[in-house]
């Protein structure tokens, strides 16, 4: 049986419902007590999807362990639906890790997204765990300057905020699932480094999936 779109689409929309509903309630997180985060990212090598996650040391941002895993795309690339092609050999590279991680990082939108249901989130609901979106590019949303802060509004609501690297580039920060946006930024501003364009343990997910993974999996 064949992907039903119009299925996926009617499913984003129905539990967008639910996440914005449960938006307002969403615990406030003390950053001296995260002690681990993930990150995970894809890349393609003649047709096989090679996904990566990497599990880190908050404080210390140091790689504790990493997860390779190839499988075929399940979908071809659709605009809004990347979830549906990406996040299962995410969440299957995530179980591999030695433990769970308190927050995920996605490369890729949360709330930010035209059905407010972009792959962290979709990824965090999954996982009942903390997840925010990082991503070098806007999706959707209008960009609102509010006291020197550039917050991105969606869905009546303000779901993320464009945030400068050290490089002087925006990255896109937006609410996954289970996160307040103000932990999320500082979460984000706390894992970035100089001369990187995303957040640590992005990076590392997608070095991994084009350089370590490729060999380790002798793709």
């Amino acid at each position: 049986m064949g992907f039903d779109y119009q299925r996926a689409v009617m499913l984003q929309r129905i539990l967008s419902e639910r996440v914005l509903a449960e938006l307002d309630s969403f615990p406030r997180i003390d950053p001296s007590r995260i002690r681990s985060v993930a990150g995970v990212d894809a890349s393609y090598r003649g047709g096989v999807q090679v996904g990566s996650a990497v599990f880190m040391d908050y404080r210390a941002k140091m790689l504790l362990a990493y997860t390779c895993l190839a499988s075929k795309p399940p979908i071809p690339y659709v605009p809004g639906l990347l979830a549906f092609r990406e996040a299962p050999v995410y969440i299957k590279a995530l179980h591999r890790l030695p433990a769970k991680p308190d927050i995920i990082l996605v490369d890729g939108h949360g709330l930010s997204h035209p059905r407010a249901f972009g792959i962290a989130t979709h990824i965090g609901l999954v996982l009942n765990t903390p997840s925010i979106g990082v991503a070098k590019k806007p999706l959707y949303g209008e960009v609102e300057e509010v006291n020197g802060r550039k917050l991105v509004r969606a869905h009546g609501r303000i779901v993320g905020e464009v945030v400068e690297t050290s490089q002087g580039s925006e990255i896109y920060v937006s609410i996954g699932y289970l996160i307040r946006l103000e932990d999320a930024v500082e979460v984000v501003r706390h894992l970035m480094e100089p001369g990187l364009k995303l957040p640590l343990p992005i990076h590392l997910a997608d070095n991994y999936s084009r350089s370590k993974c490729i060999k380790e999996l002798r793709l």
